[in-house]
């Protein structure tokens, strides 16, 4: 602080005097925090302009620029960057464009021209979010329905529909029949009257004739509004070849007038199936029926019939030459002549030869015959050869194997009763190996079995059919078994006291004949007893034989173990 000298200002008058310091106030420019000062020296009245630049930033913030301290008021708030604002409006739809946007809110100054509910007009607010408003404009007409019958009151508002009537509709069909539906507005709907007509090639018509040709058939169930229907069947309207007919389902307009495309049926001289080549109906260069081989699939058996084999008609023919020119030329070395009916049917398509079990299953059957079986065509049921697959399991998990068995000879015995074809019975869900145990186990037993579901609900079904299924002679487990070697050992077969007249004697072999009989029906292996003929002609002469006179006599019972032979 500066001191006055004594007696310096004798008047209040009198100036103050001036320090000579420099004068250091405090200007309004310069950053917040490090305000500019006046670097004058002390002076009386205010501080002249601050010669210095300040640092001013945009509108929006984003940069700067300087600017002398003697124009701040002036570019105070008019600095502008070239920054576009791309922030969303009110509306959510449009984004503000503006260079510099200062603004906190945006809001939207586009006006909203969406069309209203009353499709009619469009929206006047300022473009916003969600629905449009209703309509503003009302009517101050009354609003009827199409008859009259219902009326709305003003003030209608716009877009308003007419009210619902429930009146019959008033207006005239073209076809004449009445309408069934209410009073409405809008057009009518199609007539849904059930009328007669016909298809478009007449075929109900010309069906119906063959049988009654007195009466016209027509469809019935047509809709009047419907002008043309297609009956579903193929058109069979003759082709331009004369040959062949329409195959296309019902149609409009006339069949295809192109080159004829489908298969000749001209029958071949040489195998009688039809000719196969495109329709060649007036082509004067093609042959017909074709020269070329026939390839129509056929089913080629050996002469037993038990081996099968699909392969075409030409190769089957080829084979069928060879063999009968090798059974020529083997005749003529033997000189021996040959008669052969080559007209019989079916011979020209045995032409596999029989392998090995074809002479195993002729040499069963022949075994059989003379032993009286009454089925003997079952060689492969006589003797069943499991697979590796089927045997594993089996030693695996017995159980599951047995119930396996009995389930599907459950199935066989009651498709052999039923009187429907065929029987099916479902196994639960179980994986893949099981699942293969049972589709190779129903082949021994004739039935089909096909899965169903996806994994892992995955099951089968096996389906027998009355005529075709049948049940093996023993099951996996007993050939197993017999496999091993064990043998399963009968129980004892008490025999009662031989009768000593005729009757009795004739009564007491006929109970040990059904006692055998249960027995071996009883036993699952197949087993037959076979008694020679010797044996046969010993127990007739006993039958013959005068009985001798009876004496008591208390023996044991005896045992016999050939009545009931073991299960193998």
């Amino acid at each position: 602080m500066y001191r006055l000298e004594k007696d310096r200002r004798k008047l209040c008058t009198d100036p103050i005097p001036l320090c000579g310091n420099i004068c250091a106030k405090p200007l309004p420019c310069g950053p917040p925090g490090d305000r500019h000062f006046c670097k004058q020296e002390c002076h009386e009245g205010n501080c002249p302009v601050c010669p210095d630049k300040t640092l001013l930033p945009c509108r929006c913030g984003h940069s700067s620029k300087e600017v002398l301290c003697s124009e701040l008021p002036q570019m105070l708030n008019n600095i502008f960057c070239q920054k576009k604002c791309n922030k969303k409006l009110s509306c959510g739809r449009h984004r503000c464009r503006e260079l510099c946007c200062a603004v906190d809110v945006h809001r939207c100054r586009q006006v909203c021209g969406r069309t209203l509910s009353c499709q009619l007009h469009r929206c006047e607010e300022f473009c916003h979010t969600g629905h449009c408003p209703i309509c503003p404009r009302v009517s101050f007409t009354e609003l009827r329905c199409e008859c009259g019958a219902e009326v709305v009151l003003p003030p209608v508002r716009c877009g308003a529909r007419p009210p619902a009537c429930s009146a019959p509709c008033g207006r005239a069909r073209a076809c004449g029949h009445p309408p069934h539906h209410s009073c409405h507005s809008d057009e009518c709907p199609p007539c849904v009257v059930l009328t007669t007509k016909r298809c478009h090639g007449d075929h109900e018509v010309h069906c119906f004739a063959i049988y009654f040709p007195s009466v016209v058939l027509k469809r019935k169930t047509i809709p009047c509004s419907q002008e043309e229907f297609s009956c579903g069947l193929p058109c069979g309207k003759p082709l331009p070849c004369g040959k062949h007919s329409c195959i296309k389902i019902c149609h409009k307009g006339p069949c295809d007038t192109e080159k004829c495309t489908q298969p000749c049926m001209e029958k071949r001289s040489s195998c009688g199936h039809p000719c196969g080549a495109p329709c060649h109906a007036g082509d004067e260069e093609a042959q017909c029926p074709s020269t070329s081989p026939c390839r129509r699939p056929v089913r080629a058996t050996c002469l037993c019939g038990r081996r099968a084999q699909e392969r075409s008609c030409a190769d089957n023919a080829r084979e069928c030459s060879k063999l009968l020119s090798n059974l020529v030329m083997s005749k003529m070395q033997e000189g021996g002549s040959l008669e052969m009916d080559v007209s019989k049917p079916g011979l020209h398509l045995k032409t596999l030869e029989c392998d090995d079990e074809c002479r195993v299953e002729a040499r069963t059957r022949q075994m059989a015959l003379a032993l009286q079986i009454r089925n003997p065509d079952v060689s492969s049921k006589l003797a069943p050869r499991y697979s590796e697959h089927v045997r594993q399991w089996a030693m695996r998990d017995p159980a599951f194997a047995q119930h396996v068995h009995d389930k599907l000879t459950e199935l066989v015995q009651l498709a052999k009763k039923s009187k429907q074809k065929t029987r099916s019975h479902s196994f639960p869900s179980m994986n893949w190996q099981k699942r293969q145990f049972i589709h190779e186990l129903c082949e021994h037993f004739g039935c089909e079995s096909v899965a169903y579901d996806a994994e892992p609900n995955r099951n089968v079904v096996a389906t027998a059919d009355k005529e075709k299924s049948w049940l093996p002679a023993m099951s996996v487990m007993e050939v197993l078994a017999r496999e091993a070697g064990r043998r399963r050992v009968p129980g004892p077969v008490t025999r009662a006291p031989a009768a000593h007249t005729g009757s009795s004697s004739f009564s007491s072999f006929a109970s040990t004949s059904n006692s055998r009989d249960t027995n071996s029906r009883s036993s699952g292996g197949g087993w037959a007893t076979l008694t020679p003929s010797s044996t046969w002609a010993a127990r007739a002469a006993a039958r013959r034989a005068p009985a001798p006179a009876p004496t008591p006599r208390h023996e044991p019972p005896s045992i016999d173990y050939f009545d009931n032979p073991p299960d193998c």
